[in-house]
């Protein structure tokens, strides 16, 4: 073995070159350029093939000839197709695809925002209840989530939808109120009670923004009194006692001062105010007291073709706040009346001018530029209207559908129910691995300290959880945002319904899609953002 001689280097050997790294690193590099050129190279001869084949007009000018300067122009034409539901007011003839655009990135931005908040107290709610020490609990808990990851978003959808929502519900004309509330649940959606704001509510809204004021100012004063003579002095209540002062001070001035509110009657009428319209009421009907209608009708004094004749025919705008103001008052009158909608104004005239109505509510501006226009103006009234800042508007059955309050619809209600039930379950285990990451020092702390239950969650554990929790609740925000285009599958016109059907509108795919996929991506790092900022705030400062 002594024999074998020992290789040996000499100084001006050379590695050869394609055993030398740094060359083939170098050569590598060089082949990777190369491909990356002849990649882009076929793709944008591939995109540029394709849009000959697509034709000049995909790129037509208003002042004719064609640009690719011009590939959005299209756009600005009238969309030409209905949207069920919109957060803006949206008319087809009118409005442009650009229009069309916003109101499905609304609708999108609506689903994601009121998602993301169910989908957040869902979650926590769960991942904790998965950890309970209660067995039913954290059972019940681990069946929800095992059940929701491992069932397809798109089946659940179509089992909410068809099955739940279409099957399960009564149709309008047998639907019945919920708990005895003005809530109807059918199969066009939940439509129930809301708030609309009268002429008076800016006035009332300056008080409770001067209520705001003065309840910090409260706070602050017993704050430094408590500080000074060691005290309890309840100042969260006379806060709160002090707010409610203002508010309910600044209620009846705003309603009392108001004169926005009015009705258009004939002098026969005798109508000089609103407490006249009840007592002409119970002058047609013979009786004392409008309350005593439906026991008279049950007695047969009263006959329902006597009541039907002694109706309030009542002439308003479609969906105007004076229709609202007057229609509250008369249900807590008992007066029965019929409104007769209209559009516009002057068609709401004309069928007052035609006797198609005994009564035009709208404001008093309005009535009087349209009074002016009737042949026997002089022998018509302006009445005022009493109006409080807020009013409340019930919905109610009329014909074959609800009108007044507001709605849910079906459509809506099922992408969002579903994509919270979905990624809810996915938020859970997120929630339970933070909470679980917590050592169990600090939990034994928080007891020996005396804390409860709760304030172990809020005070010790949520803070050094959330830590854990924000970075994979991002990904799951941003899947519930990118899932809401599943909304087309209930027919729900989200921004990827709407861009479908521009497309099958103008016949232009690539505008429409590029335009689609900037939204959502605008969308995904607006989250993001958001959420790493919130991230890097909550992180651990390290010294």
């Amino acid at each position: 073995m002594s024999d074998i001689p020992k290789p040996s280097l000499r100084g001006n050997e050379r590695i050869p070159p394609w055993r030398d790294g740094r060359i083939i690193g170098i050569l590598l590099q060089i082949i990777f350029v190369v491909l990356l050129v002849l990649s882009l190279n076929w793709l944008f001869t591939n995109i540029g093939n394709n849009l000959d084949a697509l034709g000049a007009g995909q790129f037509s000018c208003k002042e004719g000839g064609t640009s690719y300067r011009c590939a959005f122009d299209f756009l600005n034409g009238e969309a030409q197709f209905p949207i069920s539901e919109s957060v803006l007011e949206y008319d087809p003839n009118t409005d442009s695809f650009w229009y069309a655009i916003g109101v499905g990135v609304l609708n999108t931005g609506k689903v994601a925002v009121f998602g993301i908040i169910l989908t957040t107290i869902l979650g926590t709610v769960t991942g904790i209840a998965r950890l309970s020490s209660n067995w039913l609990v954290s059972n019940i808990a681990k069946w929800y989530i095992d059940l929701m990851r491992n069932t397809p978003l798109l089946l659940q959808l179509f089992f909410l939808y068809f099955v739940i929502f279409l099957v399960s519900l009564p149709s309008v004309n047998d639907v019945q109120p919920l708990l005895g509330l003005p809530i109807f649940i059918s199969q066009r959606g939940m439509n129930y009670p809301s708030l609309v704001p009268m002429a008076s509510f800016a006035t009332w809204f300056a008080f409770i923004v001067l209520g705001i004021v003065q309840a910090q100012l409260m706070w602050v004063i017993l704050g430094r009194r408590e500080e000074q003579t060691g005290q309890e002095s309840s100042r969260g209540r006379w806060a709160i006692l002090s707010f409610l002062l203002v508010v309910t001070i600044g209620w009846f001035v705003a309603g009392n001062n108001a004169d926005t509110e009015a009705a258009l009657v004939s002098r026969a009428s005798r109508v000089r105010e609103f407490e006249d319209i009840p007592a002409l009421i119970e002058r047609r009907l013979g009786i004392n007291d409008l309350g005593d209608i439906d026991t008279a009708l049950e007695n047969g004094t009263l006959t329902q073709e006597a009541v039907d004749e002694a109706t309030l025919q009542v002439c308003a705008i479609k969906d105007s706040a004076s229709e609202i103001n007057l229609t509250a008052q008369l249900r807590r009158a008992n007066v029965p009346f019929k409104v007769t909608r209209s559009d516009r104004p002057d068609q709401a005239i004309e069928t007052y001018a035609e006797g198609g109505c005994e009564i035009f509510v709208a404001n008093q501006a309005t009535l009087a530029a349209e009074r002016d226009l009737l042949e026997n103006s002089a022998d018509q009234l302006v009445v005022p209207m009493p109006e409080t800042p807020v009013r409340v508007s019930a919905p109610k059955l009329e014909g074959f559908n609800f009108v007044g309050g507001s709605k849910l619809t079906l459509e809506f209600a099922a992408i969002l129910l579903g994509l919270v039930l979905y990624t809810g379950a996915f938020v859970a285990e997120i929630v339970r691995a933070g909470i679980m990451s917590v050592s169990k020092g600090q939990t034994e702390a928080a007891r020996a300290l005396g804390l409860s239950e709760t304030q172990r969650l809020r005070l010790v554990v949520m803070p050094q959880a959330l830590r854990v929790i924000i970075p994979p609740l991002t990904s799951q925000y941003l899947n519930l945002t990118k899932n809401s285009s599943l909304a087309a599958a209930v027919l729900f016109p989200d921004l990827y319904r709407n861009i479908n059907t521009i497309i099958n509108q103008s016949g232009r795919p690539i505008q429409p899609i590029v335009i689609m996929a900037l939204i959502y991506l605008s969308i995904s790092l607006f989250i993001s953002f958001f959420l790493n900022w919130y991230n890097n705030k909550i992180a651990l400062v390290e010294r």
